[in-house]
């Protein structure tokens, strides 16, 4: 785990017991730092990846408050460092995770990130058990009847009435779920929605023609309304594209 840091304070010396602490924690990394409020406005983006961002907030120009309005999404988490402790609330407001009263000893700093390490390290976990399954179980007809279905076979999954199918490469399976909760067992692999009716493997799309999918099993699913800007946001970010001038 290497997080990357970001601090924004006015004063050096500030910025420099924040950097010596970020320095003496495992997992952590400088990535920059700001005196001032306004560089680190327009410097910042969501590219950046951000993962920690330490933000002092009486400064001048724009204090902490304002600018964490306006850059909170570019960080995972914010923590507040400050002399103030009547900013508190507001700090809230913002979705800070952390308030950290100045002076800040190593002691302070180390307890009050240790959670979001904790934190991090849990969902780092959470995370890896999730990919490495990579098959479900469902049940069948009879209360000791299961199916294992390899996830990577699936070719894609259709809602019935109180039912969903599951289309492989061989067979198709009918168990008592809801389109939604296969979604959600299904979310942390190469699946997509396109209709209110059916999720499919990104890997069994074998073509797009407008707003018909045509499957590698050669079954065609029309894309609907309101899943369209979600799928062809999918389809531009794997597409491939030529640098040469057209």
């Amino acid at each position: 785990m290497n997080l990357k840091c970001v601090v924004i304070d006015d004063e050096q010396h500030a910025i420099e017991v924040i950097t010596d602490h970020i320095a003496e924690m495992p997992g952590l990394s400088v990535f920059k730092t700001f005196t001032s409020p306004v560089q680190a406005l327009t410097e910042l983006s969501l590219d950046d990846e951000i993962d920690l961002l330490f933000m002092d907030i009486d400064m001048p120009g724009i204090n902490g408050l304002e600018l964490a309005k306006n850059i909170r999404e570019k960080a995972k988490y914010l923590i507040f460092t400050t002399a103030h402790p009547d900013y508190a609330l507001q700090a809230f407001d913002v979705q800070s995770d952390q308030y950290l009263l100045k002076p800040i000893s190593f002691a302070k700093f180390a307890l009050g990130i240790d959670r979001i390490l904790k934190k991090e390290a849990n969902n780092a976990r959470a995370a890896k058990e999730i990919d490495q399954v990579s098959a479900l179980y469902i049940k069948g007809d009879h209360k000791y009847a299961f199916s294992n279905i390899a996830i990577d076979e699936i070719l894609y999954i259709k809602a019935l009435q109180n039912y969903i199918q599951i289309i492989t490469n061989t067979e198709t399976h009918i168990t008592y779920l809801t389109l939604k909760e296969i979604d959600k067992a299904l979310e942390r692999h190469p699946f997509i929605r396109v209709n209110k009716s059916n999720i499919v493997a990104k890997s069994a799309i074998k073509k797009v023609d407008g707003n018909i999918i045509r499957l590698t099993n050669n079954e065609m699913i029309q894309i609907g309304e309101g899943y369209k800007e979600a799928f062809f946001t999918y389809v531009q970010n794997s597409l491939l594209k030529s640098n040469r001038n057209q």
